[in-house]
């Protein structure tokens, strides 16, 4: 499930070369189109925290973090559509990793008000972090509590500079500096979700 929170986070992602896959062309199309938008190169660019993910093709699998859970945030990039009107496709998202190395990457789906607001704060809490105002991301005790009951369920495969493993969707993980960087491709759909992730919260 993917939760759009609204235009909480106005935050953009850009392209990065990959190795060849099936699913390359519409990870390249799709990332290419929001380069202009996230103004990457402006220091001063409200976006920039979707920069972390332009270096995708640097970043290395790395020890997978087993036995931590880490928070962040994810856009869905649709084929096709502008970049300004995917500003309300940014979510809350967690990444389970088991000790057994298992893996889920899960959003949460708010079902009242009050729910709402925690994710809000969730989203800024996390985006703060990215954005470099914070050194750790204020998550609601509720939801702290909720993601610590999560677990793993997909066990992962290092291939090459990344990890990968096949859910709902063909999922693509890297370490970037301090922070993860997440591309899915849904099975079923016309376009990718791409995320950002940290380890820095509390």
């Amino acid at each position: 499930m993917r939760n759009q929170i609204g235009a909480l986070c106005a935050l953009a992602l850009v392209g990065f070369p990959l190795a060849a896959r099936a699913d390359d062309k519409v990870i390249t199309d799709e990332l290419a189109s929001l380069k202009a938008a996230a103004k990457c190169e402006d220091a001063a660019s409200p976006w920039r925290p979707w920069c972390i993910a332009t270096q995708f093709a640097t970043g290395a699998a790395g020890e997978l973090p087993k036995g931590k859970i880490l928070v962040g945030l994810t856009v869905e990039l649709e084929k096709g559509k502008e970049v300004q009107a995917l500003t309300d496709r940014v979510s809350f998202v967690a990444l389970v990793v088991g000790s057994d190395g298992k893996v889920k990457l899960a959003s949460v789906t708010p079902s009242n008000p009050e729910e709402q607001k925690m994710m809000a704060a969730a989203v800024m809490g996390v985006a703060v972090v990215f954005k470099g105002k914070a050194t750790s991301a204020k998550i609601p005790a509720d939801l702290a509590r909720y993601l610590k009951s999560l677990k793993g369920e997909y066990a992962p495969t290092k291939a090459g500079a990344e990890w990968t493993w096949a859910g709902a969707s063909a999922s693509h993980l890297r370490k970037v500096g301090a922070s993860w960087v997440v591309i899915e491709v849904p099975k079923a759909g016309n376009g990718v979700f791409a995320t950002i992730l940290t380890d820095a919260w509390e």
